[in-house]
């Protein structure tokens, strides 16, 4: 499946980037010491997440709305560093609307797996611990077979993406060791294109050309426990 990106309108998931930037501002303002817990945490929670359409040399995919999944191991660093690895999981439908022929008949499934990992910094805001994080990796496109109105079945193969995220969160401790997390979050797949490498004297410059095929927002909540 190869995605070209394309410029678009206002998305919910533009409106999470603002939420995300205002959310930040606001954590600078209240920030204190956070109190350390375990030296591992293990986090689960479940949520809804949100696609823009994407646009291909044979058409434009819209992606339905759908729950999703997800889990981290965090190692801490220090009081307000952690080491993330993060998995997500979600299982939607996409259609497909052919700039060349019919369009697809009915839903076509497709399963979006992100696998990543990166930094969480924590924030004491007054009653509850504020975080931001940033993780790199990979996203894996598991798309189903799609029918067309025609009749004729296409099978498309997996696809592998490099992809990154950003979140940000608040976590309110429940008992020790155990704290209710809510999030929000964009994962954002990459394609790269191609790359160049040139050197003269003295220098040297590596280009690499990429491209999103679309952004998506995850709204969760879940737990946490530190270990």
């Amino acid at each position: 499946m190869r995605f070209h990106g394309q410029r678009g309108t206002l998305t919910p998931s533009h409106i999470l980037l603002v939420g995300l930037g205002l959310l930040a501002v606001r954590v600078a303002a209240v920030a204190q010491p956070v109190e350390p817990q375990g030296a591992f945490s293990i986090a689960a929670w479940a949520g809804l997440q949100l696609t823009s359409s994407v646009y291909t040399a044979g058409g434009s995919v819209s992606i339905d709305p759908a729950p999703s999944y997800g889990a981290a191991l965090t190692l801490t660093v220090d009081p307000e560093f952690e080491f993330e690895l993060l998995w997500t999981l979600t299982s939607t439908e996409a259609h497909l609307v052919s700039s060349a022929g019919p369009a697809s008949s009915g839903q076509d499934h497709l399963d979006i797996s992100y696998f990543q990992m990166g930094l969480t910094k924590s924030i004491r805001c007054a009653e509850f611990e504020c975080f931001g994080d940033a993780t790199l990796g990979a996203v894996l496109l598991s798309p189903g077979a799609i029918l067309l109105a025609d009749g004729q079945r296409l099978n498309v193969h997996d696809t592998w993406r490099a992809a990154f995220t950003l979140g940000a969160g608040i976590r309110f401790r429940l008992v020790d060791r155990l704290s209710v997390v809510l999030q929000a979050r964009i994962l954002v797949p990459v394609y790269i294109t191609g790359g160049s490498f040139y050197a003269g004297n003295g220098a040297s410059v590596l280009v690499v050309s990429a491209g999103i095929p679309c952004v998506e927002g995850a709204f969760s909540a879940g737990l946490v426990l530190a270990l």
